[in-house]
């Protein structure tokens, strides 16, 4: 008997996964045909061919975007039912953030890569004249294999994909749980399970749409080098690829510095860069497309790298894809801080590779004698010879990154091959312990020789290029490029030791090369273009790049830690033996307490909860004086938030605040908050009596009463008439060579009801009570108590980022430099055409 459940949207859901189907089943006839019209002789056949393909990938187009409203419309309408919607999404989320649920998990993020490859293809559809037919066989292949991630059907006893509208009653792990068979069963689903903490951030809207256009625009120049090969056509594929990959590097670029500027804004990385696995996967595709980019160049202007060109838009594509499997197969799941886990499509996803990888690198093998080459070598004073020799610097980093990133890959490979027992080895291949410093001790040099080709090329001809012509041109931007760099290096007090001597040397060497970078190509914009900016969209961009490694070189080298707890209040494990927190590198702010760090006092000034956001926001005051004249210099508030459970600090998500000003940021997140469900404090008051010029000593120091004073003035204490006060002035010392000032008042109040008001030293968890007067002894009572359990505080840790935006400002003329050159790409191919 069918259970007749009641509550449940199921019309939604079916439509999206009729559409799922019928997207999968049309870019299959949009493959085949497509692959047709290419093989077909008939030029009528042909045509026939190519319009059912045009048909079939319209149609696919029109089931992703479908596939696409239907989800969302479950999720904008809380439909917990679907598995998707629940783990995904609940009822607080705002509407900004359900584009976010809606590409945070797998299902949807391929949808969402589905659908920018359609987009790629409809433009296709009108401007790909002779290569429609071969680069849209690729591109609909690529729609089959992504459709068959969104399918969730059984073919064989294997599951293909995994369906977004499956209905939570029927997920494989619900099986059994006894509401499955309630008829009423959404009565119990008050909310869904909501947003990853982490990602409920405005870059969690903006960030993913961009990264996923950079992956699918990255078939584009692998679909045209597949057709130059396929169809023989070995030259002219590349004018139309041109425009295409510098779009796909550009895009890829962004996404990647988008990333980072997450990291720097919203997640605690300390930085904008970590060398996270995830981070590596997305920058080596990036490097081999550069690296494609210039060969191609290379044979537009002499007919040399032709198959390396080949080789690098190739194994771009395939290195996304593989990106891809690390990212979603879970196999980073103990190297990287955000990577998915594994829904049972890592063999899939594995086949996706295979089916462009294979049939790719087979033609580029098989077909290699007919690629056209020129068996003169070429001058080592030409541009094309350095271009090349750029490329494989690019690919030898991509190599070294790759395969540091890989290594839980080669773990697994080792224990699937039987390698481990063979050779009897006792342990897999550990990951470096410090990542930082063994991916910069090589990426360095090669960040150094990248700099110093990108300041020279630019002044090099194409074939051969006379000494005294090159050396005129480039004297000029090198001594001035050593000037600046000799101003920096004096005035700019560049001190990256952590590595050691040798390493601040190359540190020095890099400085240089990224001065030359921007300099060179700033000045050949008027000695090799004559000013024409215009046409001078590579030089613009190879400045963008010059700033960005000197943005990257001066923020390492002079990113400052100013949060320094030198009283060593968070020592002994505050943190927990698995933080990677220096808990010297983090102070403690006890609430309304000024505490000094750096140039600043810092206070905590208390903490709120907007309406509707889950978040805690906590006021941070900086203030710094004039150490002269003691006048405010400047003041200024940042407001660090952080979501909160019932965990305290195991349940602290955080993210940051920052200062910006013009040459530097100051960086600032909380640590750590007080757990809330703490137990009630057991610590006692300990009695002394004491007279003027007396000590009494506790675990962290001393105190010594140096007078009473009449009438004291403590913001606790509320005078009233008639009040007989006295307050207890007290010296405080730490063993750490801490001072501070202490005054607990006693008062009686109508000469017989006593008043106590108690002082505290709060970073300390220090109370101290004026308790009794004892005249008879010319002495005072004190209390003193230092408390196990102190609330009102934040850990919080600050850095200061000196010149930053010279890294941002780098990275968005980087991107200025890319559409001036597509721009000028595609008016040059217009041109022609006409």
């Amino acid at each position: 008997m069918n259970t007749n459940y009641i509550g449940e949207h199921l019309l939604p859901g079916q439509l999206g996964h009729f559409f799922a189907v019928l997207a999968f089943v049309s870019s299959i006839v949009a493959t085949i045909s497509y692959f047709m019209s290419v093989q077909s002789k008939d030029a009528n056949l042909q045509q026939s061919w190519k319009n059912l393909a045009r048909g079939g990938f319209i149609i696919q187009a029109i089931s992703v975007f479908a596939v696409f409203s239907c989800l969302y419309y479950a999720l904008y309408n809380h439909f917990f039912e679907y598995k998707y919607v629940w783990r995904n999404s609940s009822r607080d989320l705002p509407v900004s953030y359900l584009l976010s649920s809606f590409w945070a998990d797998q299902e949807g993020s391929f949808l969402l890569w589905s659908i920018w490859n359609s987009v790629l293809g409809l433009v296709l559809l009108r401007t790909g004249k002779k290569y429609e037919a071969p680069v849209m066989t690729v591109l609909s292949l690529a729609q089959v294999c992504l459709a068959s991630m969104l399918l969730g059907i059984y073919i064989l006893g294997y599951r293909v994909g995994s369906n977004p509208f499956l209905l939570l009653r029927l997920a494989e792990e619900n099986q059994g749980l006894p509401w499955v068979s309630r008829a009423d069963y959404l009565n119990f689903i008050k909310d869904g399970n909501g947003l990853n903490l982490s990602l409920q951030n405005y870059w969690m809207v903006i960030h993913p749409p961009v990264v996923f256009l950079s992956f699918a625009s990255t078939i584009m120049p692998f679909a045209y080098a597949f057709a130059g090969i396929w169809t023989r056509d070995y030259k002219e594929w590349i004018k139309p690829a041109l425009p295409w990959s510098l779009f796909s590097a550009m895009m890829l670029g962004t996404g990647i510095m988008m990333g980072a500027a997450w990291a720097y804004e919203s997640l605690t990385f300390g930085g904008y860069w970590s060398w996270d696995p995830v981070e590596n996967s997305s920058l080596v595709p990036w490097l081999t497309l550069v690296a494609g980019i210039h060969t191609l160049l290379a044979f537009k202007y002499t007919g040399h790298a032709l198959k390396a060109t080949f080789f690098f838009f190739l194994i771009t594509f395939i290195l996304i894809l593989y990106s891809t499997f690390l990212t979603r197969s879970g196999i980073l799941g103990d190297t990287s801080v955000h990577s998915f886990t594994d829904l049972g499509m890592s063999g899939q996803l594995l086949i996706y590779m295979a089916v462009f990888a294979i049939p790719g690198f087979w033609l580029l093998i098989a077909r290699r004698k007919e690629i056209p080459s020129i068996v003169k070598e070429e001058s080592t004073y030409s541009r094309e010879f350095w271009l090349f020799i750029g490329a494989l610097i690019l690919l030898i980093a991509a190599i070294q990154i790759t395969f540091t990133t890989s290594i839980p890959v080669w773990n697994k490979l080792i224990n699937l091959l039987g390698i481990k027992s063979l050779f009897n080895l006792q342990r897999d291949i550990a990951p470096p312990s410090d990542g930082m410093f063994h991916f910069n001790k090589i990426q360095i040099w090669i960040a150094i020789v990248l700099g110093l080709m990108t300041a020279v090329l630019q002044y090099m001809k194409y074939k051969d290029t006379p000494r005294g012509f090159f050396s005129r041109k480039i004297a000029v931007p090198t001594v001035l490029s050593l000037v600046i760099t000799g101003l920096i290096g004096i005035f700019g007090n560049i001190n990256y030791d952590t590595y050691g001597a040798g390493f601040l040397s190359a540190i020095y060497v890099m400085l240089f090369a990224s001065v030359y970078a921007v300099v060179a190509n700033a000045a050949y914009i008027f000695i090799g273009q004559k000013g024409k900016l215009r046409a001078a969209g590579a030089s613009v961009a190879h400045v963008g790049f010059g700033l960005v490694l000197l943005g990257i070189l001066i923020t390492s080298a002079k990113k400052e830690v100013i949060s320094i707890d030198r009283m060593r209040m968070l020592d002994n494990g505050f943190f927990g033996k698995d933080s990677k927190e220096n808990p010297r590198e983090n102070l403690m702010l006890p609430k309304n307490f000024p505490v000094q760090m750096g140039d600043y006092h810092v206070t905590y000034a208390g903490d709120s909860l907007a309406h509707g956001d889950a978040k805690t926001y906590y006021l941070v005051r900086y203030e710094r004086r004039d150490p002269k004249t003691g006048d405010i210099a400047e003041k200024f508030t940042l407001h660090p938030d952080a979501f909160l459970s019932n965990r305290g600090e195991q349940g602290l998500t955080p993210n940051p605040d920052s200062r910006h000003y013009l040459t530097k940021d100051i960086f600032t997140y909380i640590t750590a908050v007080p757990i809330k469900d703490e137990s009630s404090d057991t610590a006692q008051y300990t009695k002394h009596e004491v007279a003027p010029g007396d000590s009494v000593f506790f675990a962290n120091g001393f105190m010594v009463l140096e007078s009473l004073l009449p009438k004291p003035e403590n913001p606790n204490y509320q005078p009233q008439s008639g009040d007989l006060a006295v307050g207890a002035q007290l010296k405080v010392f730490t063993k750490n060579n801490e001072q501070y000032n202490l005054l607990p008042v006693y008062s009686l109040r109508d000469s017989s009801y006593e008043v106590i008001v108690p002082d505290t030293v709060a970073p300390l968890a220090l109370f101290v009570r004026f308790s009794k007067i004892l005249p008879k002894d010319k002495k005072i009572e004190l209390q003193v108590k230092e408390s196990d359990t102190f609330k009102d505080y934040i850990v919080m840790k600050a850095l200061v980022f000196p010149y930053i935006n010279v890294l941002w400002g780098g990275v968005l003329v980087m991107i200025i430099g890319f559409i001036m050159s597509i721009v000028q790409r595609v008016k040059a191919n217009k041109a022609k055409s006409n």
